[in-house]
């Protein structure tokens, strides 16, 4: 990375709003939304589920289990008659309407229960040693989350997604969104409603960028963060990099990077960015408070750190930024007494993050301490393993995708890209933007320092950049971290993090596949809620050690493999740094019968049908050859083509 090569990943503004809540886009539909969807008490049931046991004991029949279902009806007090509403005696009989995939039996009543029999006939029901379950037939109601914040319902596309449709009806109909609305829903639902509501409470997001400027649409949501960028005064080239009148201090609000004739060190001019603001604004704005924008993690808090000013930021300040984010120790710096599960870097240089490199050192550091990584690939419309963090080994690499799922014409790319997300552009990746197909979040008015809010301060703009597509990956993982815990599992690893993300992620559009790696697909908010919502485990692989064969021996000897014909093992080399010049996979061995495939992919377990890399000839010498390999985890699967043993299996690089 340069020396102050570390800049904000955004490409261009279009357009901004102010905070009056009635205030739509120029050009846009009025705002068609509709508020959480009340939840309905069911109060009367007519319809149960029992599953009996497995056992001769047990109904078999439809009769039986009709006379059995009777029979507990009667001793539970419900049978007979019942004196309905209309002073007119009504009886209750049953009905067997079908046999489900589970093996339950779906049984109907002639007449509706209230609460008191409900119970008491699914208790006298439970009370049968032949009876696995019983319970009522409950009617569901949708309960997607739409947010009443008023541009949510017109301008946050990147939300929303429908399959195959492009801009169908609101712009938030789009192609390219990531499924929030049932993200939401899903985790307000998590654990039968008897936790609060998850959506990222409980989890720190800190966002290191230009810092933060106070917005009412974000204020209840930031919690203390730091200001590391250290260059003021100390760089007889680059005298005002902080431009707050001092070195690192606790105050992370943004003073505004804007860039003038007396910065001629770094060229060019421009206006203030207020870049952070943005992405804390995606990443957790206050939402359903009927003003603005909504948040991906609306619940979650963001820590602004802050490491860019103007013209950019050092990698020192970004390194010591990483490890006091996360929990780690920085001379001179106070501890930080609440660190981040999450971290978001929406910035980047040139150069690979090399093993050896402060920022390749700072992001292990954060990962061991069980802090996720997220980083924006770049706007270079280039191969993202030249760019630092992009590159870094770990991270999570977020490439940017426009309005109809393909590749946004900016984005870098590569399999250093471990998945996309939403970051603006037009249809068919062009390069027209308009209010309708960029990232719209908080922002400021003001053109160089901040205008309070109390003078309209406060306003929402239209970005552009992989910095807008990974603050929805962040996002998200707060998501899975909060609904994991609220759920009854520990947080979990980074490690796992990654692997929920790739396992849910959906696959581009087949008319828009990008021609350019960009990852497992996109990410998908509500299928990763969903899978963190259960009990998440490693990907069942065996570490390989660089330089190291492991054996595939018979199932006599130890360690046992499977070796029969149509069986598979998989490997993990796990860490593989940037800068390398290659990575050799590659099987030998076994006997004169053997015969193996390899299939080779990045950050997440291949498949025969998906994979980076395969090689499947006659025999088990199988060679997978990677030249300048993006840093990451590889997966090798070994297919037994034909029963086989005794070969081995070798990474190195």
């Amino acid at each position: 990375m340069n020396i102050l090569g570390a800049s904000a990943l955004a490409v261009a503004v279009v357009g901004v709003l102010s905070a009056t809540p009635g205030n739509a886009a120029p050009s846009s539909a009025a705002p068609r939304v509709k508020g959480l969807v009340a939840e309905r008490v069911q109060t009367q049931f007519d319809r149960f589920i029992v599953r009996y046991k497995d056992g001769a004991a047990a109904p078999r029949t439809q009769a039986a289990i009709m006379s059995s279902f009777n029979t507990h009806a009667q001793r539970a007090g419900v049978a007979g008659l019942k004196m309905g509403a209309n002073g007119v005696a009504v009886g209750l009989t049953s009905q067997y309407v079908r046999k489900m995939g589970v093996g339950a039996d779906v049984i109907k009543l002639s007449r509706k229960l209230d609460a008191a029999e409900a119970n008491a006939l699914l208790a006298q029901l439970r009370s049968d040693p032949a009876v696995a379950y019983a319970e009522p037939d409950l009617m569901m109601q949708a309960v997607d989350f739409n947010p009443n914040d008023n541009h949510y319902g017109t301008l946050q596309w990147h939300y929303r997604n429908v399959s195959g449709a492009i801009g169908a009806g609101a712009p938030p109909n789009s192609a390219g969104g990531i499924n929030m609305p049932k993200a939401w829903s899903a985790a307000i639902t998590n654990a039968g409603n008897t936790v609060p509501t998850p959506n990222g409470a409980g989890v720190v997001v800190a966002v290191l960028d230009t810092g933060y400027v106070d917005h009412g649409d974000l204020a209840a949501n930031i919690v203390p963060g730091y200001d590391f960028i250290s260059a003021y005064g100390q760089d007889p080239q680059n005298p005002n990099v902080a431009g707050d009148g001092g070195g690192r201090d606790a105050d992370a609000h943004d003073p505004g990077d804007w860039v003038d004739s007396t910065m001629a060190w770094c060229g060019g001019s421009s206006n203030s960015s207020w870049h952070g603001t943005h992405v804390a604004g995606t990443i957790a704005a206050v939402t359903n408070n009927a003003k603005g924008v909504a948040g991906v993690a609306y619940n979650a808090k963001v820590m602004p750190v802050r490491v860019l000013g103007h013209c950019g930021g050092l990698t020192s300040d970004i390194a010591d930024a990483i490890t006091w984010a996360s929990g780690g120790t920085v001379p001179g710096v106070p501890v930080n007494n609440d660190p981040a599960e999450v971290i978001n870097m929406s910035l980047g240089g040139s150069g690979t993050c090399l093993s050896t490199s402060v920022t390749q050192l700072a992001i292990n550091g954060a990962i061991s301490r069980g802090t996720t990584v997220v980083v924006a690939a770049g706007n270079n419309n280039a191969d993202a393993s030249s760019k630092t963090p992009a590159s870094c080994a770990g991270v999570i690499t977020v490439g940017a995708t426009g309005v109809d799922a393909s590749r946004a014409y900016y984005s870098n790319y590569g399999l250093n890209v471990t998945l996309s997300a939403p970051g603006g552009g037009a249809t068919a990746s062009g390069t027209a933007l308009d209010a309708s197909n960029v990232i719209w979040s908080t922002l400021n008015s003001g053109t160089t320092t901040p205008v309070a809010s109390a003078d309209g301060g406060d306003i929402y703009a239209g970005y552009v950049g992989t910095s807008m597509a990974s603050p929805h990956v962040a996002g998200v993982v707060a998501l899975i971290q909060s609904t994991a815990v609220a759920a009854g599992q520990p947080a979990l690893t980074p490690a796992l993090v990654r692997q929920v993300l790739t396992k849910t992620a959906r696959s581009f559009p087949s008319a828009v596949t990008p021609p350019y790696p960009m990852g497992v697909g996109i990410v998908d908010a509500n299928a990763a809620v969903l899978m963190a919502k259960g009990v998440v485990t490693p990907d069942p692989a065996t570490v390989l050690t660089n330089r190291s064969a492991r054996q595939i021996t018979v199932a006599s000897k130890s360690p046992v493999f499977n070796t029969t014909a149509g069986s598979s093992n998989l490997f993990l080399l796990s860490n593989v740094p940037a800068g390398k010049a290659s990575i050799n996979f590659r099987t030998y061995g076994g006997t004169s019968t053997s015969d193996v495939a390899i299939y080779v992919k990045r950050d997440a377990a291949p498949t025969t049908t998906d994979y980076d890399f395969k090689s499947d000839k006659a025999g088990t010498a199988e060679t997978v050859m990677l030249t300048n390999p993006a840093a990451g985890n590889y997966y090798v699967l070994v297919v037994n083509t034909k029963a086989s043993a005794d070969e081995y299996v070798l990474a190195a690089f």
